[in-house]
């Protein structure tokens, strides 16, 4: 099903840096920062990872030490969780294809003007093929969760019953807004984000190359959003914001944020075959979400796995 697909790529985001490709070359930065049995990351290729995530932190950020010891730490942990899913890739005989690159790289230069995507490229500092081998392994990843983890994730008629009578049928005129979502490490990078939108930049091209929430992949999409189902400090902003308009920055612990309201409505009291979809689409993501942490852990016993971390201070 389609949304199984979007679940997964929502989930996959999370752990996944764009532009960051293993050159597999050897310098003098060739100790080794993680190794899953025969897969090696070295300093030198984590390091060029990390220049580009340091790019997107502002001047005092990226010059206070303990900022960016805990962002090499956060790196070091997605770059591990990523190589452990690609030795699970080794284990299932699965790869991407050159065609398969080629038509999701067409898809995103066809929301993207030509020289959008150049400077996508410029500002991660990357070369085309790089960004190509670093695209490959996300698709990569995706499909070792669309083909080894869904299938052991389902949600029964009876569980979309139960929540139907537990948590929605009573849900009268409860206000509701579907939405699109940038989320960024640092407020420079905000503000610039946000007067680009002001000048008419497409919402959805800007929110794929920049975002780092895990609706990236969708253009930023949220869907339906419930009032009541987000934290206070998200959800105070985002129903303020009239349909079609922008919100200001907002910032919370988990970074900063931009909202576009794309709809506002009050649902009365819901029919089950309605919202069938919604709700298994719902349950689905916490399923999914519950299953990822066992599911990688047990990847991580089976394999030989070791992180240096003192390499990377």
């Amino acid at each position: 099903m389609q949304h199984d697909r979007t679940i997964t790529v929502g989930l996959v985001i999370l752990s996944l840096i764009t532009g960051c490709a293993n050159k597999g070359d050897t310098s003098a930065e060739d100790q080794v920062v993680i190794r899953v049995d025969d897969r090696m990351l070295t300093l030198g290729e984590y390091n060029e990872c990390f220049a580009q995530i340091r790019m997107s932190y502002g001047s005092d950020e990226a010059n206070d030490r303990e900022t960016m010891r805990a962002a090499r730490l956060r790196l070091l942990s997605q770059l591990a969780e990523e190589m452990i899913i690609l030795r699970r890739a080794d284990e299932l005989d699965l790869d991407i294809s050159p065609d398969e690159v080629d038509k999701v790289m067409g898809e995103l230069q066809k929301d993207s003007s030509g020289e959008g995507f150049q400077y996508l490229l410029m500002k991660q500092a990357i070369s085309l093929e790089d960004w190509k081998e670093s695209l490959r392994k996300r698709l990569l990843v995706e499909k070792v969760i669309h083909e080894d983890l869904l299938p052991n994730v389902s949600v029964a008629p009876e569980e979309i019953k139960n929540y139907y009578e537990n948590h929605w049928r009573e849900s009268a005129h409860v206000e509701t807004v579907r939405a699109r979502h940038i989320l960024l490490n640092n407020e420079d990078e905000a503000n610039q984000i946000l007067e680009r939108l002001k000048k008419g930049e497409d919402f959805v091209t800007l929110a794929r190359r920049h975002s780092v929430g895990p609706e990236a992949e969708r253009g930023g999409d949220l869907g339906y959003v419930v009032r009541g189902q987000l934290p206070e400090s998200l959800e105070t902003p985002l129903f303020e914001v009239p349909p079609g308009a922008l919100s200001p920055v907002v910032k919370t612990p988990f970074g900063f944020h931009i909202f576009q309201v794309i709809e506002k409505r009050e649902r009365g009291k819901a029919k089950i075959e309605d919202c069938m979809d919604e709700i298994r689409e719902r349950l689905m993501k916490e399923k999914l979400e519950v299953a990822y942490g066992p599911w990688l852990d047990a990847f991580r016993k089976r394999y030989h796995l070791e992180i240096n971390k003192e390499v990377i201070s």
